[in-house]
């Protein structure tokens, strides 16, 4: 288990990572962005901070659709009745980290 220590290194190492990308400009920088948010989810997650693990997991998947789109050249959808949040993929992810639908929208 980290210390307090650690967790701040973990914290802020994550949150200068995910300042850099936080300008994102063509697909690939979106799905940059993506992985940081991931990432910080993930550390997020580790240190039992469900709220803003959930919160970082939800602009990840937003980088995400970003990067689509411009790949794509679709424009981002999230059109479907629960907002666009509820696909399999997504809940199964979503439950990983211990979010609710109200955290994760």
């Amino acid at each position: 288990m980290l210390n307090l220590f650690q967790r701040y290194v973990v914290v802020s190492i994550a949150a200068s990572l995910l300042g850099c990308a936080a300008v994102p400009v063509s697909s690939g920088d979106y799905r940059s962005a993506s992985k940081l948010s991931f990432q910080l989810a993930n550390a997020r997650s580790r240190m039992n901070e469900t709220a803003a693990a959930c919160s970082a997991l939800s602009q990840s998947l937003a980088y995400y659709r970003t990067a689509l789109s411009k790949e794509t050249g679709e424009p981002v959808y999230a059109a479907a009745s629960n907002g666009g949040t509820e696909d399999n993929g997504v809940q199964e992810i979503r439950s990983r980290f211990g979010c609710t639908v109200a955290q994760f929208g």
